[in-house]
Formats: structure tokens, C-alpha cells, sequence
């Protein structure tokens, strides 16, 4: 029984598009932003976007693990901690997708024993609405579960997809086949070619 895992490919077209969105409606709050905290991996890239954007040049980040790929670890815990004063600061957290809410709220709490901020407000790109966590901005809401699959994680999140398919006797063709079947999304030969790179480098 293999296990099917609804996914959707964002392209970067429509990650500048979501960061515009946001920009638009943190132009719009009440909010004078004096430093970006993104989430990382996740947030690196539309936290640079949204900088770049808002001419906010202070921008850092802290790691939290959760998911390997497509698929959850384990609890989501901080890895590597703030090192940033924001005492006294407006801080926007960001990260580019809000799904169970359990990497905001760890994040929230690892910025209070961080430092004692003026103000600080979430962001995400997405918004999955089985999330108990609800940012304070978002650019979309995906209300049928599935799986985002961002333009800066195509390798690690198909590699961790081709690597449940029993792929040894399978053909490019045959895994385009199979994620399209098991995950509703069409990929390129290209896109595959570079998966199967990084799954043989993680096995050297």
C-alpha cells in the first residue's frame, strides 16, 4: 500500500505574487517594522523578498526542525537559537507556511526567551486552516490539506517522495508517472534527474 501525499508546486511567480500580497497588507497595518525574523529554512527566501520590498535591511533568522523533506521527524524544537537584540524592537516572524501551527508556536516562544520586543507580528506566505496557530498576515488560506511544495525545496521534497517508491527498477518516465499518480503533481525530467542526485549523495 503506497502512501499518497496531495501536493502542490508554487512556482516563483507565484512566490513573488504571495510576497506581495503580504507587502500590501503590512503597508496597510499599523506596524513600523525595525527587524524580520525568519524561520529557517522556510522563511529565507521570502524573508529577502519582503526586505527587499519594505527596505527593512535588518533581516536574521533561527532554525526549527519539524519535517525531513515532505514527511514530519519529529516534535518541532529550535536548532539553532536567535542570535539577534531585540529588545525593544518591532519584529515581524515569518515563515512561508503555517500548517499544523506547531513551528510558529515554537517559534513565538523562542523569541520571548529571546529578548522583551516592543511588538511582534506573524507572517506567513500560507495559511493551511487546520493550523491551531493563525498568523497576524498571511497571503493565501488552503482550506483542502496539501502539500506546499516551494521552488527552494523541489530537490529535498521530491527526493524524500522518490525515495518511498520501491525505485530501483523505475525509470524517469515511471517516477513522473508515480508522483503524478500518488501526489498530483506533474514534474520535469529535469526536476527528477536532480532528486535522484541528492538521494545518491545522501547515501554515499
Amino acid at each position: 500500500m503506497h502512501e499518497e501525499l496531495p501536493s502542490t508546486l508554487i512556482t516563483w511567480e507565484e512566490v513573488y505574487s504571495l510576497c506581495r500580497q503580504l507587502v500590501s497588507q503590512l503597508r496597510k497595518a499599523d506596524f513600523r517594522i525595525d527587524i524580520i525574523v525568519t524561520i529557517a529554512r522556510g522563511g529565507y527566501v521570502p524573508g529577502r523578498v519582503l526586505s527587499d520590498m519594505l527596505g527593512i535591511n535588518d533581516l536574521t533568522s533561527f532554525k526549527i526542525e519539524h519535517y525531513q523533506g515532505a514527511y514530519k521527524q519529529h516534535e518541532a524544537f529550535v536548532k539553532y537559537p536567535l542570535n539577534a537584540n531585540i529588545n525593544g524592537r518591532n519584529v515581524l516572524l515569518l515563515d512561508d507556511v503555517c500548517d499544523s501551527g506547531d513551528t510558529f508556536a515554537v517559534g513565538v516562544a523562542h523569541m520571548k526567551q529571546c529578548g522583551t520586543v516592543n511588538e511582534m507580528r506573524t507572517a506567513a506566505l500560507h495559511l493551511k486552516t487546520v493550523s491551531k496557530f493563525i498568523p497576524d498576515f498571511y497571503a493565501e488560506t488552503v482550506s483542502v490539506w496539501r502539500w506546499l511544495i516551494y521552488p527552494w525545496a523541489v530537490n529535498e521534497d521530491l527526493s524524500s517522495m522518490i525515495a518511498k517508491i520501491q525505485s530501483d527498477n523505475c525509470d524517469i518516465t515511471q517516477l513522473q508517472r508515480l508522483i503524478k499518480q500518488r501526489h498530483g503533481i506533474d514534474v520535469t525530467c529535469r526536476q527528477i534527474e536532480d532528486a535522484l542526485m541528492l538521494l545518491h549523495d545522501s547515501a554515499l
